[in-house]
């Protein structure tokens, strides 16, 4: 008698799983940023061009430009941006890293959704985007209202010591100092008697070897007297 055949169901993913499995497929073929290594978007991570024609985030752009050291053109008082790779330098717009030129060729690479530069502006040392709805402005009490995301792009300020810790540091270095004086004393008097002690022997015995030769004269034995002969 044949049994019958087993069939094995498999169920399939949900459209909402299988949307998700796709869009993080799709971030992890997105060009990201040489810098931070984080995917280019169409806000902070904006690609940006250089005149060396190397591409960055909008993101480190600016920060690069706060912690870096600008070069003053003395005429027009022009700010230039040094590339992290070539060091080419870059003359920023009035409007800072945000009015550079877009890579377009990298942003046309990205998700549909994000392939449309949306407005950054500089504001200090603050990265900021407004962003507003879809319904914005229609009066619905479900409609989201515009809304403004800044990041701070300043370069964390370093808080100095306080007193106490600079004297319990200037007590744990003199122990150091003092051991380091009397290493050098060491040396000095291995010098000495490493380089000065043969010369003097040179100069006096007309050998490098002063020990043996006072060895040998003290070691020669030494003639008896002799006693004169008395005849009778």
């Amino acid at each position: 008698m044949e049994q019958p055949h087993q069939v094995w169901h498999v169920p399939f993913p949900p459209q909402e799983v299988h949307q998700e499995l796709q869009s993080r497929v799709s971030v992890a073929n997105q060009p990201e940023c040489s810098i931070c290594f984080t995917a280019y978007d169409n806000v902070f991570k904006t690609p940006k061009q250089l005149e060396c024609t190397h591409t960055f985030c909008l993101e480190c752009l600016s920060r690069f430009m706060v912690v870096s050291l600008t070069e003053h053109d003395g005429n027009g008082g022009r700010t230039y941006l040094s590339c992290p790779f070539c060091r080419h330098p870059t003359m920023l717009p009035e409007e800072g890293p945000p009015a550079l030129t877009t890579n377009h060729e990298v942003l046309h690479n990205l998700p549909s959704h994000q392939q449309k530069e949306e407005p950054v502006w500089l504001e200090g040392q603050k990265l900021c985007y407004k962003s507003s709805g879809p319904n914005a402005g229609s009066g619905a009490p479900d409609s989201p209202t515009d809304f403004s995301i800044c990041i701070d792009i300043g370069a964390s300020k370093t808080v100095d010591p306080p007193m106490q810790t600079r004297q319990q540091t200037n007590l744990m270095d003199r122990p150091t100092d003092w051991k380091r004086t009397l290493v050098y004393i060491v040396l000095i008097i291995l010098l000495v008697v490493v380089v000065l002690w043969p010369l003097m022997c040179i100069v006096n015995t007309g050998s490098m070897r002063c020990e043996n030769v006072l060895s040998l004269s003290t070691c020669q034995p030494t003639p008896p007297p002799r006693v004169p002969m008395t005849t009778d």
